[in-house]
């Protein structure tokens, strides 16, 4: 009998994980390990069930999966074989987040360029809802290598931990978000922790004092961390700045001796404007900031000032991860960018 066979057999299993799903994971790191050969017999269902102690059933549906994923190829009479199309040539990857935003496509897009031409990566959304989260997941267990997950806004409950525990964890990368469930089991890589958005504005704290009142612009349109809102009070409490957390900007106009950190690009564009309207010089009436970067900010208006959370960074990171197989868990420092408008 082959030796994954043998350890499977005498391994502690995830009680939490289905059966097959625990054989497809097992066989999936041993022929990536090279442990499993192109066109090495597998045992026959028959053989797998008696070694493994599994029911014909849930060899068969290890068995299923793993051809689906092209992994293994069955010969009439002949039995199972690892297939030349071996899971490290032709690696699936599950992207979920939750909406297909501008941060979240320069985060997919990097982790697409660095994970190289042999690997096919699909995205999937859940806009943001739980139900959608766990139902998006289950359906594609057993479908993919590896299962690169951005959580945003779903929170820590007994059902969306159970779920993501029915993924090994050796195959499941977190961006952006993880959960205390997994902090120390799971590869993840993390950003905008308030301890870096307020980190990266010390840093540059002499640029604010020429203002009177710092402002944080919230959007209903895209994705962002809590902890934004913490770093950001606090770096204004400790250095004893004037400042408000506005409900995006509506019918408000920015304010002479103001700043303006805005998430979402409609609010950029109305802050401008704004100022336009009443012949205020950005940099030096109103201060305007954007969360991350994008080729057309570094003309827009004489140049826009961003603090960024690295997105490009994060995506090759995460794609680094898989390919080094190195499982680790990262902080990527955020940075701001000096333009005029600051």
């Amino acid at each position: 009998m082959i030796k994954t066979f043998r350890d499977f057999a005498q391994a502690k299993q995830d009680s939490k994980t289905p059966k097959y799903q625990q054989l497809v994971n097992t066989l999936l790191v041993d022929i990536e390990k090279g442990n499993l050969q192109t066109g090495e017999r597998l045992p026959s269902i028959n053989e797998a069930s008696e070694e493994c102690y599994l029911s014909r059933d849930t060899v068969e549906r290890a068995y299923s999966e793993l051809h689906r994923l092209g992994v293994i190829t069955s010969i009439f009479r002949k039995g199972y074989f690892i297939s030349g199309k071996s899971a490290k040539t032709k690696t699936k990857i599950f992207f979920l987040v939750g909406k297909i935003t501008e941060n979240n496509k320069d985060i997919f897009n990097a982790f697409v360029n660095a994970a190289g031409k042999d690997v096919t990566v699909d995205i999937f959304t859940y806009n943001y809802k739980s139900e959608n989260f766990r139902d998006t997941i289950n359906n594609h267990l057993g479908n993919y290598h590896y299962y690169v997950i951005m959580p945003h806004l779903i929170d820590e409950t007994d059902e969306n931990i159970k779920c993501l525990k029915k993924i090994s964890s050796e195959r499941l990368i977190f961006l952006e978000q993880s959960m205390k469930a997994f902090e120390n089991s799971t590869a993840h890589v993390l950003s905008n922790s308030e301890y870096e958005i307020s980190s990266v504005m010390q840093n540059h704290i002499k640029h604010f004092k020429k203002y009177k009142t710092l402002n944080l612009v919230l959007t209903e349109e895209e994705y962002f961390d809590s902890e934004l809102i913490t770093g950001f009070r606090n770096f204004c409490e400790n250095n004893n700045f004037n400042f408000q957390v506005l409900d995006g900007f509506q019918e408000e106009e920015v304010e002479a001796g103001n700043v303006y950190l805005t998430i979402d690009d409609i609010d950029l564009v109305a802050a401008i404007k704004s100022a336009q309207n009443q012949d205020l010089e950005l940099g030096k009436d109103v201060g305007l900031i954007s969360l991350n970067d994008s080729c057309y900010k570094e003309i827009l208006a004489g140049g826009i000032s961003i603090i960024s959370s690295k997105p490009a960074e994060i995506g090759k990171m995460a794609a680094d991860m898989i390919k080094g197989e190195k499982r680790q868990q990262v902080q990527v420092p955020m940075e701001m960018i000096l333009r005029k408008s600051l």
